[in-house]
């Protein structure tokens, strides 16, 4: 069965858009935690609090109290403790919208190749509401609402896991194509006497090299970064609440994630609003409604080397939601 997939076109219909589609959805009066990534100091392309503020007051107009949450990052960043990254949305004006938790207390979940720790307050929360930008990513290709949960929605220490468990090895002898290091995006790899050389401690383990080595010289430690996002994201789609939704923002898509100081360039035109219950359809619906806006060409593809469908059809995999959409307009 095709979930429905609710679509704003105007960005400036947010408010009118967010109240009509969680219209009767959560119990009046109730809690709603809002997952959200609230962007690096120095990112101009990630949210700020007026991309956001209409579908707050929406939710404050359904009689619902929203609490924003998100957790601090595992690298070295002005939101990498609880603490600072207090501070940082402060800094950034979104305590003025609504309250707001930031969190490194972990759930142990086992999914199929580690341990997760999802975010405790989050994944326990009454009703949760799940509000993502729409970008590109340097590990991931894209980023929506798996990137949003899967790393977002993990402690520290989980971050950290997703990061080795996909780090490359090989498993025969290099071929000296060179590929793995023109496409590495952190400089981890070199060539050396013909050969490529790894250095695992500058490597971020995102598998550019592993998908793209047309020899099968490299394979991940444990399993592609794609596969452990989604079991990562899949430990909290599991284990939320009936009552969780899904908003994902095609606006500002920069090559770069909202976790970069610097988002990059803007590689699509904004696209509208799409509003579910279904986080791998919003995902892939989000996926088709940027290739759309470039004539068919797979944007988040060519600018990070990487499908953005592998998280999505990762975490079809690992749920019981279902990629097939039907696309209707508000």
């Amino acid at each position: 069965m095709r979930s429905k997939i609710f679509f704003e076109k105007k960005l400036e219909y947010l408010y009118k858009s967010t109240y009509m589609s969680l219209k009767d959805f959560y119990p009046k009066g109730s809690k709603v935690l809002v997952k959200i990534h609230f962007g690096e100091p120095g990112n101009k392309t990630a949210f700020v609090p007026k991309d956001v503020e209409m579908a707050i007051r929406a939710i404050r107009d359904l009689g619902l109290k929203p609490i924003f949450i998100d957790t601090p990052v595992a690298y070295n960043s002005p939101r990498g403790s609880v603490k600072e990254y207090e501070k940082v949305v402060r800094d950034r004006g979104y305590d003025k919208l609504a309250k707001f938790i930031i969190s490194n207390e972990g759930k142990p979940v086992k999914v199929k190749d580690f341990t997760a720790e999802v975010c405790k307050p989050l994944v326990e929360a009454e009703n949760v509401l799940v509000l993502s930008h729409i970008k590109g990513h340097v590990c991931a290709g894209f980023g929506g609402a798996i990137k949003n949960l899967g790393m977002g929605g993990n402690t520290i220490k989980a971050k950290k896991l997703q990061h080795s468990l996909c780090k490359p090895k090989f498993v025969k002898e290099c071929q000296g194509c060179g590929t793995c290091a023109r496409l590495c995006p952190f400089g981890a790899i070199k060539m050396v006497n013909g050969k490529a050389k790894i250095d695992l401690g500058v490597c971020a383990g995102c598998s550019i090299c592993q998908i793209n080595c047309s020899f099968g010289c490299l394979v991940p430690q444990v399993a592609l970064f794609d596969d452990l996002l989604a079991q990562a994201a899949s430990a909290l789609i599991n284990n939320f609440p009936k009552k969780t939704y899904y908003i994902n923002i095609i606006k500002n898509v920069s090559k770069k994630c909202d976790c970069a100081s610097d988002g990059g360039e803007i590689i699509s035109p904004d696209a509208g609003i799409l509003f579910s219950e279904n986080p791998v359809a919003i995902d892939k619906a989000s996926i088709d409604l940027v290739k759309k806006a470039n004539k068919g060409k797979d944007v988040f593809e060519k600018s990070n080397n990487k499908d953005p469908m592998l998280q999505v059809n990762y975490t079809t995999d690992y749920t019981d939601w279902e990629k097939d959409y039907e696309l209707l307009e508000l």
